[in-house]
């Protein structure tokens, strides 16, 4: 029983409402909900190790980890990469791919100073 407890845990979704960048947050409108799935090891380094991971193709997020904390961690991180590189980058500078990426991100949430 505690084991399906403790995977019920590791796969429950993460709901992310702020995600700070540099003196500003990126605030989310409504709760950013990802949920986690097995994969078998690390793509990198197969091993007998599972790790968790998150794919959402349409706001640029593929990260995996051992743990809750890092996937998080891991996540926060690629949407402050997506924000600067994407979202408040010259819109003449992007391609098709990355111009939606980021009109899906405008959609989603704003930079609130402070």
């Amino acid at each position: 029983m505690e084991t399906k407890k403790t995977e019920t845990d590791l796969l429950a979704p993460l709901e992310i409402w702020e995600v700070l960048l540099d003196n500003s947050s990126i605030k989310f409108h409504k709760p950013l909900v990802l949920v986690p799935q097995y994969i078998p090891h690390d793509p990198d380094e197969p091993s007998e190790k599972e790790y968790l991971e998150i794919v959402r193709p349409e706001l640029n997020i593929d990260v995996y980890a051992d743990n809750r904390d890092d996937l998080l961690e891991f996540v926060h991180s690629e949407i402050r990469f997506i924000w600067r590189h994407f979202v408040q980058a010259d819109e003449s500078k992007l391609n098709r791919d990355t111009k939606a990426i980021r009109q899906t991100y405008i959609g989603l949430a704003e930079v609130v100073d402070g």
